[in-house]
């Protein structure tokens, strides 16, 4: 009986410690994964003197509506889809942005779900009103809404039972960081070296608010699909966090590009729909107010960056033990 006891708490204890062997090498995985988007994209550049300056209304000038589907690609294997759209609402009062990544992994023999689905109303002079952010690992969840009136910026986040609320002062309306990026390149002139800046909110990754600029930096030959290709090489920077994209000369995204291995290139959307049916369904953006956000007048004081997507997702995975 008492080797049967000891047989027991033995096999526990190889259990328990086999849980946290998978648990840090699911974390370490999403550090290489999600925390080189970041980590390895810190750049001492600062703002360019030649920039331009753009008011985000300047890209709603011969509007077109725009859908990107691309393909997200980890050491050139295919894990995932991103889709984002920007469309005017109808009788032109405003536009609504949508940005899913979704993910399907397997890992040390588990397979695990990623969701990430953020959307925004923006006004009729491409400024923020409201933005989501939902990220879902498994059975773990994330929440952020954010309203922006005139020059405060109202935002609440829900992880784990804990809520945050919080206000910050901009010093002018802002727009939406992933309706913006690809915007600029439709929009402006392809030209190397040409520079522009606009006041921006990053809802899908950092949750940072600043002022975006991007710049073209070359136009090359690159592969894109297995073919080579003429394409405007473009950095986008917001703060410390960047990345490049690769744009053929009417400004269509072929290819963005982050640290390491992790890169997502231009896909079919009916390769992506029948990979993850539903990723382009109509956003869904709660109506929101500042008597929402309780508690938040005041602060001065900006989103904790510590509870970003990216920095969540270090830690789903890791048990009390862990912690």
């Amino acid at each position: 009986m008492l080797t049967g006891c000891k047989r027991l708490a033995r096999k526990k204890i190889v259990m328990h410690m086999r849980r946290i062997a998978i648990s840090t090498a699911i974390t370490a995985f999403w550090l290489v994964m999600m925390g080189l988007l970041i980590r390895n994209h810190v750049l001492s550049r600062r703002g360019s003197s030649d920039a331009v300056e753009v008011s985000p209304d300047y890209l709603t000038e011969e509007w077109r509506d725009y859908e990107e589907w691309m393909e997200l690609r980890i050491a050139g294997k295919s894990d995932g889809v991103s889709y984002t759209s920007i469309r005017r609402r109808p009788e032109r009062s405003g536009y609504v942005a949508c940005n899913r990544i979704w993910l399907d992994l397997d890992v040390l023999g588990g397979r695990h779900t990623f969701r990430l689905n953020t959307a925004a109303l923006l006004d009729t002079l491409f400024r923020l009103e409201r933005a989501t952010a939902d990220v879902r690992l498994d059975d773990s969840q994330m929440s952020f809404v954010a309203l922006s009136k005139g020059t405060h910026l109202y935002y609440r986040w829900e992880f784990e039972g804990q809520t945050k609320v919080g206000s910050q002062k901009l010093d002018k309306p802002i727009s939406l960081l992933e309706a913006v990026r690809p915007l600029v390149a439709r929009r402006f002139e392809l030209k190397v070296g040409n520079a522009y800046r606009l006041p921006v909110l990053d809802s899908t990754w950092s949750l940072r608010e600043g002022v975006a600029e991007v710049r073209v930096e070359a136009f090359e030959r690159t592969a894109i699909g297995g073919k080579s290709v003429e394409a405007y090489r473009l950095v986008t920077q917001l703060g410390p966090f960047s990345s490049t994209t690769w744009v053929n000369a009417q400004g269509e995204v072929l290819r963005r590009e982050f640290a390491g291995s992790i890169a997502m290139e231009r896909v079919e959307p009916e390769k992506a729909r029948a990979r993850f049916a539903g990723i382009d369904a109509p956003a869904d953006i709660p109506q929101i107010e500042v008597k929402d956000f309780i508690d938040a007048e005041g602060e001065a004081v900006p989103p904790d960056e510590n509870v970003a997507p990216v920095n969540r997702l270090l830690e789903l995975f890791r048990q009390p033990a862990d912690k």
